[in-house]
């Protein structure tokens, strides 16, 4: 009687084909990735520029005016994490609210989205429309 020896596991060239597929997938889902990642730090930086400009509009309707740049609290240009940054210029009359990409968000084609105290919203150094960039 021979009993035959039956090997378990993968062959070297099985295990190759494997990674290939793997690497292909990834290859192909990583861009789709970064560029999902993009779109929600923007969306982040659009929420956060539309809850300053609704404190500037109640902070105006409290005191007559806007409150100058220096005396909007820095909390209130907070937004989470390191993509963006928010400034604020204003006069008593008005306002233009900024958020300025930085670092890995810079290759987001939207560029600085701004809104001011009309509503107007709007990009600067962009690829795509305001509308585009405000709208997804």
């Amino acid at each position: 009687m021979t009993h035959a020896h039956r090997q378990h596991g993968f062959t070297l060239i099985e295990l190759l084909i494997a990674l290939a597929c793997v690497a292909l997938l990834a290859s192909l889902a990583w861009p789709s990735y970064q560029s999902l990642i993009l779109r929600s730090q923007r969306a982040q930086a659009r929420a956060s520029l539309l809850q300053a400009a609704h404190w500037l509009e109640r902070a105006a309707s409290a005191n007559g005016s806007y409150p100058l740049a220096n005396d909007v609290p820095t909390s209130v240009l907070q937004i989470d994490g390191q993509r963006y940054k928010m400034s604020v210029t204003s006069t008593a009359q008005s306002y233009t609210l900024s958020a300025m990409p930085l670092g890995t968000q810079t290759a987001d084609a939207c560029g600085t989205l701004t809104v001011n105290h009309l509503g107007v919203r709007s990009v600067q150094d962009a690829s795509q429309t305001a509308a585009q960039c405000w709208s997804r």
